[in-house]
């Protein structure tokens, strides 16, 4: 359960990072659709898509069963938010406007994130578990 409370505040700094960098609509939003990739689009989810998404990515990834499926779901999940991202920030000229010190906020926030991600996800299982 740390894991899931952990997963959530790293999914609500990336939030809320996201939504500076979007300015009140005046600045780009591709950030925000990093954090939260397809999952920001449903509707009753709302500014809770990138915590929560966060958060269940924390508490299940590294409790598959077995390396490869543990990769393949990193790999998934890096695909679909970089991926995302960077086609958003490609198509978007306020991304080129954005202030870089927060972008550069942001990117360090992504990097600890998935730094996070990848030592509970590959750390060692205890044998009682």
């Amino acid at each position: 359960m740390v894991r899931f409370f952990l997963g959530f505040f790293f999914g609500t700094i990336l939030t809320v990072e996201a939504l500076a960098i979007g300015g009140v609509g005046h600045g780009s939003y591709a950030p925000l659709i990093l954090t939260a990739s397809v999952a920001a689009l449903i509707p009753f989810l709302n500014l809770f898509a990138g915590p929560l998404l966060w958060a269940f990515y924390f508490l299940l990834i590294p409790n598959l069963e077995g390396l490869l499926k543990r990769v393949i779901a990193l790999l998934l999940v890096s695909l679909l938010h970089f991926g995302l991202g960077l086609w958003a920030a490609l198509g978007d000229p306020a991304f080129a406007r954005a202030n870089s010190e927060h972008l550069l906020s942001f990117g360090i926030s992504v990097l600890v994130t998935m730094g996070f991600l990848l030592f509970f996800t590959f750390r060692r299982r205890t044998s009682g578990h």
